[in-house]
């Protein structure tokens, strides 16, 4: 099921399970995503998105991942360039929480964490 012009809710669900946790919160998420994939005009890749505990836990994610709220999502990038431009029209869509990883970039809307940063790992 479409939830913009170019994402599906498919791509958001959780790995091990199908579970996803369609609310207001993770629509308007999906979005601002939307808007900054117009941007860039570069296909977004979700290669994460919503995570039950199970599968965070599995993964190694943080106890508090924005991916359990559902309103997070790792993006996959191939090159820098191309880093470079989906970086850009995540903050111009009003993203404030980035993390810059080797072949992805984490994007959330969590308003219970400290907001306005950019992040390695």
């Amino acid at each position: 099921m479409r939830i913009t012009k170019n994402f599906r809710v498919e791509e958001f669900e959780c790995p091990c399970c199908g579970g996803i946790l369609d609310t207001l919160a993770f629509r308007n998420f999906v979005v601002k995503l939307q808007d900054a994939r117009d941007t860039s005009g570069i296909p977004f890749v979700i290669t994460s998105g919503y995570r039950c505990f199970r599968h965070n836990k599995r993964i190694g994610g943080n106890s508090d991942s924005s991916h359990l709220k559902g309103i997070a999502a790792d993006i996959l990038t191939r090159t820098s360039s191309e880093r470079y431009f989906i970086l850009k029209s995540l903050i111009k869509a009003g993203f404030n929480r980035i993390g810059i990883g080797k072949n992805y970039i984490h994007a959330d809307l969590d308003t219970d964490k400290p907001q306005f940063l950019i992040w390695t790992y």
